[in-house]
């Protein structure tokens, strides 16, 4: 796709709606905080150490000193409690970081994961309560991701009769915004635990707005094949893939499908080794 519109990049991180953030922050007082056991002076030794190129930290005991992090810095913005730096959480979306620590997290760190796991989905929880609490209906993460999803694909559809690159930047960030927002909230929609809906295939759709995006250009073109470098990494799509109810009930009845979705696999990066 040709055109250019010299001096603007798209967004890439795009903010919510207004109505879809709360006027205060999200606020949990029903949760007990988790004391976490605190870096000893033998854990800062070996971090002086392996920043100076003189040793290595086995990565799984550098991952829990960073999912430690993690859960305090939740611990701290949403209970208000715990010595991690606190941060003013109005919308999920401002919990990505951890979501994203969270979906990447190695087996051996199980523990932690509950943990972190725990909070965001208490926080989601609460946030999707105090938005139904002001809309005529309930928010469904599921209906949400559903929603933007379509958007997103009536506009990709719309790409080709775009006839001047200034039309074609603003429907390429418009497609953007939507698929960005459909995948946030069906990440949301997992781990809160909604119902799975067999008919809506969010797995699927997610695995088709992840592979359009990567075709996204800085400049608002469309590159004629998808950069793997920037599909999400693997252990993100399993993580969701095993936690998707409806796909897990469709992948033990369609052996096709499951090979499908071994194939589409390999397209994907792991984030370590």
């Amino acid at each position: 796709m040709r055109g250019v519109v010299y001096g603007r990049s798209l967004d890439f991180r795009p903010q919510p709606p207004d109505p879809d953030v709360l006027g205060s922050p999200l606020k949990l007082t029903d949760v007990e905080i988790v004391r976490l056991p605190q870096k000893g002076w033998r854990d800062h030794l070996r971090l002086f150490l392996q920043s100076s190129g003189l040793t290595s930290v086995p990565t799984v005991v550098r991952l829990r000193w960073q999912a430690h992090e993690v859960i305090d810095w939740l611990q701290s913005s949403l209970l208000s409690k715990g010595r991690g730096k606190r941060a003013s959480v109005s919308h999920p979306l401002q919990m990505m970081s951890a979501i994203e620590f969270l979906m990447a997290m190695p087996g051996e760190l199980e523990a932690e994961r509950r943990i972190m796991h725990t909070l965001i989905g208490r926080a989601l929880l609460e946030y999707r309560k105090r938005v139904s609490a002001n809309r005529e209906r309930p928010l469904s993460f599921t209906k949400e991701a559903t929603t933007h999803f379509f958007a997103g694909f009536k506009e990709q559809q719309m790409l080709a009769k775009t006839s001047t690159p200034g039309e074609q930047f603003a429907t390429v960030q418009r497609i953007y915004n939507s698929y960005y927002f459909f995948r946030a909230y069906y990440i949301f929609a997992i781990l809160a635990r909604e119902p799975g809906d067999s008919g809506s295939k969010l797995f699927s759709k997610f695995m088709r707005a992840c592979f359009f995006m990567s075709t996204i250009q800085d400049d608002g073109t469309i590159a004629p094949k998808p950069s793997y470098r920037q599909l999400p990494p693997k252990e993100h799509v399993v993580f969701l893939a095993k936690r998707d109810v409806a796909l897990q009930s469709r992948l033990r009845e369609d052996e096709a499908l499951r090979s499908e979705l071994q194939n589409m696999l390999r397209f994907f990066r792991p984030l370590r080794g």
